[in-house]
C-alpha cells in the first residue's frame, strides 16, 4: 500500500483499493513474471468472453446484436473497429495461403501478331498492363475492400430508410460488423473452393455464390437493425443492398475503364 499513486501522485488513504483521480490499484507492486501472466490471462479473458458473445450474436442474430451494441450494451461485446481489424488480418492470412486468385492477365499473342505499328502495339501492352493492376488490386484486397466501403453503404441505406431513426454512424457500425463477420465466413468457406477451381469455369459460379450469400446474410442483419417487417421487409432490404452493389459496381467499371484507356 502506497501513501501516494504511482500513476497521477495523488494522495491515499489505507481504506483506498484503487485511486480516486485516475482508478490504478493502490497495490501496485514491481513488475514479476506472476503478474504479467496474470494480466495477460485476465485480458484474454476479457477479450475472449466479449469475442464469443459477438461471434454467437453474430452467426444467430445479427440485427438484434447492432442494436443493442448501439443502445449503449457496448461492454458486452468486443469492438467492432476491433473485430473488423482481426477479421481483415485473418482473411488475408488465409487468402495468402490458399491464393483464391484468377490468373494473371497477359497480352494475347493472336492480338499482338495482328498489329502492326508501334504506337497501337505499345497502348495495347499498355491497356493490358492496367487491366492486369486492377485485377491484382482487386484480387488481393476484395475482402478488405468489402469491409472498407461501409460509408458508402451506409451512406445509401441511410437515405433510402430515414425514416426508420438511424444515423449515420450508427449504420456504419452495424455494416461494419455485418460486412467483417460475412466476409471472414465467405473467405473460409469460399476461398479455398476457389483456390481449387482457379481458371475453371467453377470458380465464377463459386465467386458468385460467395457475394450472394453475403449479400443475403447483410440483409437479414438490416433488416432487423431498421425493424422491417416479414418477408417483404427482408426482400425490401435484399433489393436496396442489390441496387447499392450495382451502383458501386457501375462506378467501379466507368473508373476502370477512364484509368485503362485514358489515364496517364
Amino acid at each position: 500500500m502506497q501513501d501516494s499513486c504511482l500513476n497521477c501522485g495523488a494522495t491515499l488513504s489505507t481504506d483506498q483499493n484503487f485511486c480516486p483521480l485516475c482508478g490504478q490499484k493502490t497495490d501496485t507492486g514491481r513488475l514479476t513474471i506472476r503478474q504479467l501472466a496474470k494480466d495477460f490471462l485476465v485480458m484474454i479473458s476479457k477479450v475472449e468472453k466479449g469475442l464469443v458473445r459477438l461471434l454467437k450474436g453474430l452467426t444467430f442474430r445479427p440485427g438484434n446484436v447492432a442494436i443493442e451494441y448501439i443502445e449503449g450494451k457496448r461492454k458486452k461485446y468486443f469492438s467492432p473497429l476491433a473485430f473488423m481489424t482481426v477479421c481483415i488480418a485473418l482473411t488475408v492470412v488465409i487468402n495468402n495461403w490458399v491464393k483464391p486468385w484468377s490468373t494473371k492477365i497477359e497480352p494475347d499473342p493472336t492480338v499482338l501478331a495482328r498489329i502492326y505499328d508501334e504506337p497501337t502495339r505499345e497502348k495495347y501492352l499498355r491497356t493490358v498492363e492496367r487491366n492486369a493492376w486492377i485485377q491484382g488490386v482487386a484480387n488481393k484486397n476484395l475482402s478488405t475492400i468489402s469491409v472498407l466501403v461501409a460509408p458508402y453503404y451506409a451512406l445509401f441505406l441511410w437515405w433510402f430508410f430515414k425514416r426508420r431513426n438511424r444515423n449515420f454512424a450508427e449504420i456504419i457500425v452495424a455494416y461494419l460488423l455485418f460486412a467483417a463477420y460475412s466476409t471472414l465466413v465467405s473467405t473460409l468457406v469460399f476461398s479455398p473452393l476457389m483456390g481449387w477451381t482457379r481458371d475453371s469455369s467453377a470458380y465464377y459460379y463459386i465467386q458468385v455464390t460467395g457475394f450472394i450469400a453475403q449479400t443475403a446474410y447483410m440483409a437479414w442483419g438490416m433488416k432487423v437493425f431498421f425493424g422491417l417487417k416479414g418477408r417483404g421487409g427482408y426482400i425490401k432490404m435484399l433489393a436496396a443492398l442489390s441496387l447499392i452493389g450495382v451502383i458501386g459496381f457501375i462506378l467501379l467499371l466507368v473508373a476502370s475503364f477512364l484509368y485503362v484507356f485514358y489515364g496517364a
